[in-house]
C-alpha cells in the first residue's frame, strides 16, 4: 500500500474515532463526513493505480539513488 493511501486511511480512522467520542452531534457528523472523503480519496488512488502505476517506477528510481557509489 502506498504512503499516501495509508495516510488517507489513517486520517479517516482517526476522524471516526474522535467522532465516536464527541457529544456534539454536528461536530461528529462533520468528522464522519471528512472520514468518508478521506476513504473515498484513498479508493480513488487505488483505482488510478490499478490502471497505470507510473509512481512505482519513479519511487524505486529515487529510492535507489542513495545506494549508488560515487
Amino acid at each position: 500500500m502506498n504512503i499516501e493511501k495509508r495516510a488517507l486511511l489513517d486520517h479517516a480512522e482517526r476522524c471516526r474515532r474522535v467522532a465516536n467520542d464527541l457529544a456534539h452531534s454536528e461536530a461528529a457528523r462533520r468528522l464522519r463526513a471528512m472520514a468518508d472523503e478521506y476513504q473515498a480519496r484513498a479508493t480513488r488512488l487505488n483505482d488510478e493505480g490499478a490502471s497505470s502505476n507510473p509512481g512505482r517506477n519513479s519511487r524505486s528510481h529515487f529510492e535507489g539513488e542513495g545506494d549508488r557509489d560515487g
